[in-house]
């Protein structure tokens, strides 16, 4: 079965960003998910600052009996041992909850992502962006989350725990020295917001530039055919060129700013840290008297000055992370649109008549049929007018109903309507449970020719039916075209075949799939006359054969000529030909 999303709706890519609010919101979610591990993340940072400080006072302890030529006792050792390893536990400990907490939050917004849009099927889906757009904000963008989960939020529970602590203990011990630190913590975090103001713009340019960049290539490589035969190649390699160059100057812009954070971070805690120094060493040789400065001793000063830089460690960390947050925020602002326009998609679905299968439907009258439109009317979501207006259409089992229609006109949205693979905003849509799809440029997949033509069978067939089979469509094997028979591999984008080979290769994957109803949406656009002749034989013979009905969406006087009825669709509604 295939879905053909090229109807004549010009397809976009939507990358509007949401608001700063909905940003928020939206990361205030995983953060309200995240809070058990917040909890651990607090527990953590107070069991590694608690061996810290054991850990510096048995080494203070430890250097000051030695300068003293005294014997350390046993317990000092054990104590620096302790504290030590308690702080390392903790540290592991604390990233294994962070790593394990963005697997997590990662996964499920992957999930919900797949789940949401299987369920607005392909044809919304292609409105939105191309394939490229779609594997960047599924890998990309939520992969973008994985800083601010993993680094900083642990960083900023951190922050909020250890300098507290040590800024207690050295009060506790030298209140001038905690002074000294207390006046410097508040102003980096100062610093840091001043500064974030400013990344948070050119995170979210760089957000922009590198999904461009992908949709960009993307296309390019898809239309790389086109372009050889126009002699574009250069132009387009001078295209894609100066992309990646733009990209690489916004990067190199995300950088400046990152060094310029560190180096304000650093300054301001060296200051700090200098500050203390120099009251410790004045007050050790009797130049500071002041208050508590003529109690210090060896062990006392040291034991200060090896936790001053413990002190501002989180604040380091927290100010790398912080580049993660905004690199979080900018993906937020693409991500909450993306999931509420889905959520509101598949709210709406939910809420509205589904497409079903039935395994005998039946007319008023009785009469058996294949597939039955009820008042439907379908709107895009970005649209005020509707595409098909109040639809009714009842095709009898075995017919071949043509569907004409200038383009735009919505021949192939109803031909998507009747696969399911577009929901109608009101009315009933039901079908034949089994049915076959051929779009107008059919679908191979990267697999061997026999594995494309059993995609769809029911039953398990021999290489003599498929043979049998494919010769009746016009592709007798051997073949020189087809060099190992059905073992030939067909690459992506049915490299190795060609536009007819590929449509004959749809047509008999249909025929062997057992399909009483198929939807056709221009099966021989792009044929020559004498392969559409011929493709049109092998398929009505076999459908009047097998009774099987056919509906068919074409421009081709020749193809709606050969039909039993023809509807013709302009401007939103139906209205019968023949």
């Amino acid at each position: 079965m295939q879905a053909d999303t090229t109807d004549s709706d010009t397809l976009s890519v939507d990358s509007r960003p949401a608001s700063k609010s909905a940003s928020a919101s939206f990361l205030g979610h995983i953060k309200k998910e995240a809070k058990p591990s917040l909890r651990l993340f607090s527990l953590a940072a107070a069991m590694a600052t608690i061996g810290t400080v054991a850990f510096s006072a048995a080494v203070a302890l430890i250097v000051d009996a030695a300068m003293h030529e005294q014997t350390p006792p046993a317990w000092l050792w054990l104590l620096g041992i302790a504290g030590i390893g308690t702080r390392l536990l903790a540290n592991l400990w604390r990233d294994r909850i962070a790593q394990t907490l963005s697997v997590a939050v990662r996964t499920r917004l992957r999930d919900e992502l797949t789940a949401q849009t299987t369920q607005s099927g392909p044809h919304l889906l292609a409105r939105q962006g191309n394939t490229a757009w779609w594997a960047h904000q599924c890998l990309e963008q939520i992969d973008a989350l994985h800083g601010y989960l993993a680094r900083y939020l642990p960083a900023k529970q951190a922050t909020a725990i250890i300098p507290v602590i040590i800024i207690a203990v050295t009060l506790a011990t030298d209140w001038i020295a905690g002074l000294l630190i207390l006046l410097a913590t508040p102003i980096i975090p100062i610093f840091m917001i001043l500064i974030g103001w400013g990344t948070e713009s050119v995170h979210r340019a760089q957000q922009d530039q590198q999904a461009s960049l992908a949709a960009h290539l993307m296309d390019r490589l898809q239309a790389l055919p086109w372009l050889r035969r126009m002699g574009a190649i250069k132009q387009t390699e001078l295209g894609v060129e100066q992309a990646a160059q733009d990209y690489r100057k916004i990067s190199m812009r995300v950088l400046r700013v990152a060094f310029l954070s560190s180096a304000t971070l650093e300054f301001f805690s060296a200051v700090s840290i200098g500050l203390m120094a120099i009251y410790i060493g004045f007050a050790l040789i009797g130049l500071v008297s002041f208050g508590p400065a003529d109690q210090i001793t060896l062990a006392t000063g040291l034991f200060m000055l090896m936790l001053a830089p413990e002190c501002f460690m989180p604040l380091r960390q927290l100010a790398q992370a912080h580049h993660d947050m905004n690199a979080a925020k900018a993906s937020a602002e693409v991500l909450q649109p993306l999931f509420s326009d889905l959520a509101g998609q598949t709210a709406h679905t939910q809420n509205m008549p589904q497409t079903t299968s039935e395994s005998h439907l039946w007319a008023d009258t009785g009469q058996p049929v294949a597939a039955r439109v009820d008042k439907v009317t379908v709107t895009w979501p970005d649209a005020h007018t509707p595409v098909l207006a109040d639809i009714d259409l009842i095709v009898p089992q075995g017919e071949i109903l043509g569907i004409a229609g200038d383009s735009g006109q919505g021949k192939s949205t109803l031909i998507q309507l009747l696969t399911g693979f577009i929901t109608p905003v009101s009315g009933r849509v039901t079908r034949d449970r089994h049915w076959a799809g051929l779009a107008q440029r059919p679908h191979l997949f990267h697999a061997t020719l026999r594995d494309n033509l059993l995609l769809g069978s029911q039953t398990t067939l021999t290489d003599v039916e498929l043979e049998s089979a494919l010769c009746k469509v016009g592709l007798p094997i051997p073949n020189p075209l087809l060099p190992k028979g059905l073992d030939t591999q067909i690459g992506e984008t049915n490299l190795g075949v060609s536009g007819g080979q590929a449509q004959r290769i749809a047509l008999c994957r249909a025929m062997i799939s057992g399909a009483k109803l198929w939807l056709l949406d221009e099966p021989t656009a792009a044929l020559d006359a004498d392969t559409r002749d011929n493709l049109l034989d092998a398929m009505l013979l076999h459908a009047k054969t097998h009774q099987i009905t056919l509906i068919i969406a074409s421009h081709d006087s020749e193809v709606l000529a050969r039909c039993d009825r023809v509807v013709t669709i302009a401007h939103g509604r139906l209205e019968v030909r023949t």
